[in-house]
């Protein structure tokens, strides 16, 4: 029997209390599969890793950007971003979850210390309402500019051209919800990011809340923070098409343009569904990426999903992309109903197949292997009344 969905449970910030924030913290599945759909987002994006050198045209994709983590949780994709040397922001509703976040960040300077594991008042730091301070004026805080490489070339004597430029392990996370808008000012990201968030605001929680309405809030708010011609990727679990419909409609009513990229449609475990939008447009328009659709193992991937299908890949037509304006052209192979089929008997004197004739032969036949039947009675293949 499949996991029941989070949505159904409880809303997000009651969902990811504390017990839940650690188990998603500590699990290595988890990560591993949050870390490659990241990676997956930026490629979408068409962001590469930030590279130190001079800036030259045409190569301003592989310098650092600032960029949304829109639902943020524990991180962990705030991690990829950070090891891909981008600067990051993230906002997520779960006060629990941004608490790993920003002792990740402590972490990584070596300034926090378990609270649990104390060895008295002097050696413990709380995560919130703690009287102790952390010197950051060493920290060098901000996107690397020009001057700082040059700075770190004559210093290393040696060509940086082709590096990687690490980002500042910095973690600034805000506590929000997305269904009511996102509080920053215009123009502030090159990019957005967003991992198993999305299918939330498909759902009313509480009394008075409507998905469409705070689809509306969260892209109207998105659309302006975003800078002209930025990229947003949105990887998501839609319960049902209609949610694909309600999601894309919005957020090209907010003025995006892009589509819903499937990747390995193919596979039930597998397969991932990728919102790419576009703010504004921009010269040459929007070229929607290609999906990946190389066979997979289910296993290495997550679960949210039923069963797999017991349809074959050959039978199955390739759908890229959902389709949201306008009507399928296909349409599917209906067979002849019942009344229409040949109803004389065959060659070898044998009941039509469906006729009451037929089954009591059938029955007969299994009587005659040993096999289990039902009596034959007055009302073997008789056609209900319209009334029951």
């Amino acid at each position: 029997m499949p996991t029941p969905r989070p949505e159904f449970e409880n809303p997000p910030d009651i969902y990811y209390n504390s017990d839940k924030a650690t188990r998603y913290h500590v699990s290595n599945r988890i990560q591993t599969i949050q870390r490659a759909m990241t990676l997956r987002a930026l490629e979408l994006m068409g962001i590469q890793a930030a590279m130190l050198g001079t800036r030259e045209k045409g190569h301003s994709s592989s310098y650092a950007a600032l960029l949304l983590d829109v639902g943020c949780g524990t991180g962990i994709s705030g991690e990829v971003l950070t090891e891909q040397g981008h600067a990051w922001c993230g906002v997520d509703i779960s006060r629990d979850m941004l608490k790993f976040a920003k002792r990740n960040e402590l972490d990584n300077y070596g300034l926090w210390t378990n609270p649990h594991a104390g060895n008295g008042p002097e050696s413990t730091m709380e995560w919130s309402g703690s009287a102790t301070r952390v010197d950051t004026r060493s920290v060098k805080w901000g996107l690397l500019t020009d001057d700082d490489d040059d700075d770190e070339m004559e210093d290393e004597g040696v060509n940086k051209g082709k590096e990687l430029s690490p980002a500042p392990w910095m973690v600034e996370v805000i506590q929000s919800d997305i269904g009511q808008g996102i509080p920053f000012r215009p123009g502030s990201f090159d990019g957005c990011v967003s991992i198993s968030v999305l299918q939330w605001l498909c759902f009313s929680t509480r009394k008075g809340e409507v998905p469409q309405r705070r689809l509306m809030a969260f892209f109207q708010s998105l659309y302006n923070t975003l800078r002209r011609g930025a990229k947003a990727v949105f990887q998501y679990y839609p319960s049902n098409s209609e949610q694909t419909h309600m999601i894309t409609r919005v957020a090209m009513k907010c003025g995006f343009a892009g589509g819903v990229v499937v990747d390995y449609p193919h596979s039930s475990k597998a397969k991932k569904y990728y919102l790419v939008l576009q703010a504004g447009q921009v010269t040459g328009g929007f070229v929607p990426p290609p999906p990946l659709t190389a066979d997979v193992e289910d296993e290495n991937f997550d679960d949210d999903s039923d069963e797999e299908s017991e349809d074959s890949e050959d039978e199955l037509e390739p759908r890229d992309r959902v389709q949201v304006g306008g009507r399928d052209n296909r349409r599917a192979k209906r067979g002849r109903p019942a009344s229409s089929r040949d109803r004389k008997r065959r060659k070898d004197n044998r009941p039509v197949t469906g006729s009451r004739e037929w089954v009591l032969l059938k029955k007969e036949e299994r009587r005659n292997r040993g096999l289990q039947a039902t009596a034959d009675t007055k009302y073997t293949m008789r056609r209900r009344k319209p009334r029951f």
